[in-house]
């Protein structure tokens, strides 16, 4: 195993079972795997997409505000600013397949199901206050998808966005309809996977 994948992985279950059992270790270990991430990117000789490094940022960003509870709104802001420079670099790329009408249509109709079942726990909830911020975080993290999915989907490319949309489902669903340390723990694993993968593809290190 690459000595790099190695260290990250060791940083990412740290991170993890300090989440499950060691909550006051947990403000230390969650920015680490992100911070090795953007150590690798700077010591890797070719030269920085900046475009990659805004979205990681805001990512990490968001990872710190996450850690409060009173700053959620602003952490899934900062992820959202993340996922639209995602979106960005990947524009810009162009060795993606072009868009077709099937894989459209298809993410829309998963982006709208996800759309509809947060929605009805958000009002059986009482939280109706986060309704627009979640259609609208749905909304772009679908659009980061289709972008990502004109390539193979065995690609960094792909299973990095996919693997990150479904940390973001699991994220949603253990803060609006219910909190299982099992979803908790998948959602960590989930996210720094997605990272890894996506950082190998924009950063190549």
């Amino acid at each position: 195993m690459d000595n790099r994948l190695a260290i990250f992985a060791v940083l990412t279950v740290a991170a993890t079972a300090s989440k499950i059992f060691f909550p006051r270790a947990y403000v230390v270990t969650k920015p680490l795997p992100l911070l090795f991430i953007i150590v690798l990117a700077f010591l890797h000789p070719t030269a920085l997409d900046s475009l990659w490094f805004a979205a990681i940022f805001f990512g990490l960003m968001g990872d710190m505000l996450l850690l409060y509870e009173s700053k959620f709104v602003l952490g899934l802001l900062s992820f959202l600013l993340g996922h639209i420079f995602y979106i960005w670099a990947f524009h810009r790329d162009a060795s993606g397949a072009p868009f077709s009408p099937a894989l459209l249509l298809g993410v829309a109709a998963v982006g709208t199901g996800a759309m509809v079942y947060f929605v009805r726990h958000l009002v059986a909830g009482r939280k109706k206050k986060y309704i627009i911020p979640v259609i609208l975080y749905i909304a772009v993290t679908c659009t980061l998808v289709a972008y990502a999915l004109r390539y193979p989907v065995i690609s960094t490319a792909a299973v990095g966005v996919l693997l990150f949309a479904f940390s973001d489902f699991l994220l949603a669903f253990g803060r609006f309809v219910r909190r299982i340390v099992f979803v908790e723990a998948m959602v960590l694993l989930t996210y720094f996977s997605a990272q890894w993968l996506l950082a190998r593809h924009f950063a190549a290190f």
